[in-house]
């Protein structure tokens, strides 16, 4: 019997492409990219809301109390919670930091008077919230990327 040429059998064993493997591959890659960008969305939110609020409080005259500035301090921290968290569930990360920020927005609209402040807060917000929204999508993608490929 002839034996199998070992050079001919290692050459096809060489130039074989897996291409699960590449798929895989470079699924992961896009996955990594999707959540570190939503991870720093949510980072750069909550450096923006605190930014904002040293702003507001350094106005002269301006009904922008410390009590403000602490729920502004407490939402940034969330977001930096919801950005460490957003490495298991991206989708729910944002969209929870988009109602909440939503909902101290229309807290402070419907509850607090600031009249001088009005409309600086409302640009401030509607710039939080357009990063967040921007985010949605990506975000949504890395979370079936994730399902697909079992990383669940």
């Amino acid at each position: 019997m002839l034996e199998p040429n070992p050079t001919l059998y290692k050459k096809i064993a060489d130039n074989h492409v897996d291409y699960s493997e590449m798929y895989r591959s470079q699924e992961t890659l896009q996955l990594n990219r999707r959540l570190r960008k939503t991870r720093i969305i949510l980072l750069v939110s909550a450096l923006v809301l605190i930014a904002g609020a040293a702003i507001f409080r350094t106005m002269p005259e301006t009904p922008f109390s410390t009590k403000n500035f602490l729920a502004y301090l407490g939402l940034s921290g969330f977001m930096v919670g919801l950005a460490f968290y957003s490495n298991k569930q991206p989708y729910l990360s944002i969209l929870a930091a988009f109602i909440a920020c939503v909902g101290i927005w229309g807290w402070e609209l419907v509850f607090y008077s600031l009249d001088g402040l009005l409309i600086e807060t409302s640009i401030h917000k509607l710039f939080i919230i357009s990063l967040l929204v921007w985010r949605f999508h990506p975000s949504r993608e890395a979370e079936l990327i994730r399902k697909e490929l079992h990383f669940s």
